[in-house]
């Protein structure tokens, strides 16, 4: 078994553990949600028309207010939505243990130990 093999494997192992269901579950979750697909498409049209009024030799203050106004609310409407805040949580949790596991892997191949480490040189006792 080659080293992409076992890569393979480990990735397939991380998916099938809590953290990567959860990830998963919630992307699938995000990426079905019709309010949330009709919330995004607005959101890029009203960005498209206001990059077109921006263009404009002469640009209507009031309908660039308006834009900005709508295009604020679908974002705040987005972000705090139930399923982006889930999808955005999980997705931080695996990148987390992919973190943890990469550590882990640097470790065995330097055999230095970043656990602990400040990236603070001066409070460091030394990495040998």
């Amino acid at each position: 078994m080659d080293i992409m093999e076992m890569a393979a494997m480990l990735g397939q192992r991380v998916k099938n553990e809590e953290v990567g269901q959860r990830f998963l579950r919630a992307r699938e979750a995000y990426n079905n949600s019709v309010e949330l697909k009709t919330s995004f498409s607005e959101y890029n049209v009203q960005r498209m028309i206001l990059e077109q009024e921006a263009n404009k030799e002469e640009i209507d203050n009031e309908l660039v207010k308006r834009i900005d106004t709508r295009i604020d609310e679908l974002f705040e409407f987005i972000t705090k939505h139930e399923l982006y805040i889930e999808l955005e949580t999980a997705q931080n949790a695996l990148n987390e243990e992919l973190n943890r596991i990469m550590r882990k892997i640097s470790e065995q191949v330097t055999g230095i130990s970043a656990e602990g480490c400040t990236h603070d040189c001066s409070t460091c006792g030394g990495c040998h």
